[in-house]
């Protein structure tokens, strides 16, 4: 997709980002959004800025971007104005319903600043990304638990001055699954009453998209009834660290998945995930010892740059990916780019597809945003 300017404007002395945003009849997001660039700096005179783009946008999207509170705040500046919601990765339940501690003031400030929501990211993950099942049973069965932890919740919302939260659907025993839909509902009633937002994220398993298979544990239409929002995250593979990486997968197949979730989920309530991460693996693997670590999209072409490797394009996947030899050993790297981006965010849009999720935002991809942002118009809270 090659984005062509409409509209261009010259700097000129004394301009500021306000004073030209104004005079263009623009907001200053969009003015951010088009010309990313100039976020974090001064305007140098004689610059020529974006005012808008040829491509005429038809549809609206609500956007959100998963982040660590550490996450750069430069980085968070310039990505910001391209999001409807910020969630903060990642508050983990203790097991009497407690919320472990984390230091996300300043950033929950910063997207506020930007008219961005704030989303608390709450999980049943411990340390090592693996999820506490015994945590996950206690909340679903014993009520006291449970109204600490909504307790706990609410206390941390008004504390720090979140939207709402997104909470992580763990690994459900099947004789839990209507327990868990009504957990999540008492969850929604509580904070919907107190003006917060609720989102639920289901996390498929490689298996499941490549199967089509879905867990019997996980009631994906109750779900989209209890909470405001369900969150279909495509390539949440932290809770699978030993497998490989759904993006490697036929992008036949993802469709295919997506196909049967969205007639489980309405698109009025449907956040369809995928990341923008890459993924780097030694050969040769077996399947039950995978070991996949991750790589952000700079870093990996970086590497390929480093290790003379071609970057390739796997078509059946949508994916890029390059080989290379290090210290004897072979390792495989496999990245998502701009032609793997694009088919999704047309899936979105031709099914109506009310919000779309990066995972993760923690480095700045640029051609990513302004894809987004030429397609879609984005949502402010």
């Amino acid at each position: 997709m090659i984005l062509q300017p409409d509209k261009t404007y010259n700097v000129q002395k004394g301009d500021t980002l306000e004073s030209i945003a104004k005079s263009q009849g623009i907001d200053v997001m969009e003015l951010l959004r088009n010309n990313p660039n100039t976020s974090n700096r001064e305007l140098y005179t004689g610059e020529e800025l974006v005012i808008s783009y040829a491509d005429k946008r038809t549809a609206a999207v609500r956007t959100n971007g998963f982040a660590y509170p550490f996450i750069d705040r430069r980085t968070l500046e310039k990505t910001l104005p391209y999001l409807t919601y910020l969630t903060i990765y990642s508050y983990r339940i203790t097991e009497n319903g407690g919320l472990t501690e984390v230091d996300d003031s300043e950033i929950i400030q910063m997207a506020r600043a930007y008219r961005v929501a704030p989303i608390m990211f709450i999980t049943a993950s411990n340390e090592g990304s693996s999820v506490n099942t015994d945590i996950a049973h206690t909340l679903i069965s014993n009520m006291e638990i449970q109204t600490a932890f909504i307790n706990n919740i609410l206390a941390n919302l008004h504390g720090k001055g979140y939207y709402g939260i997104n909470i992580d659907t763990p690994f459900v025993q099947p004789q839990d699954r209507q327990a868990y839909v009504k957990f999540i509902a008492n969850i929604t009633e509580r904070l919907n009453s107190e003006g917060f937002f609720v989102t639920v994220t289901i996390a498929p398993s490689t298996f499941e998209v490549s199967t089509g298979i879905i867990y019997e544990g996980i009631d994906y239409t109750g779900l989209s009834q209890a909470a405001n929002n369900v969150l279909y995250q495509l390539t949440y593979v932290w809770r699978y660290p030993h497998s490989l990486p759904i993006s490697i997968l036929p992008f036949d197949a993802i469709i295919q998945t997506l196909d049967k979730a969205l007639r489980l989920i309405s698109p009025e309530k449907f956040v369809l995930g995928f990341s923008n991460v890459g993924y780097l693996w030694e050969f040769p693997f077996f399947s039950a010892i995978i070991n996949v670590n991750f790589i952000n999209y700079n870093s990996a072409i970086e590497l390929a740059n480093d290790t003379g490797s071609s970057i390739l394009f796997n078509e059946p996947s949508r994916s890029s990916y390059f080989q290379f030899i290090d210290s004897g050993l072979e390792y495989m790297t496999w990245l998502k780019d701009i032609r793997a981006l694009y088919p999704m965010l047309e899936y979105a849009q031709s099914n109506e597809i009310q919000g779309i999720s990066l995972w993760n935002i923690m480095y700045f991809i640029t051609n990513t945003w302004l894809v987004i942002n030429a397609l879609y118009v984005i949502e402010k809270i």
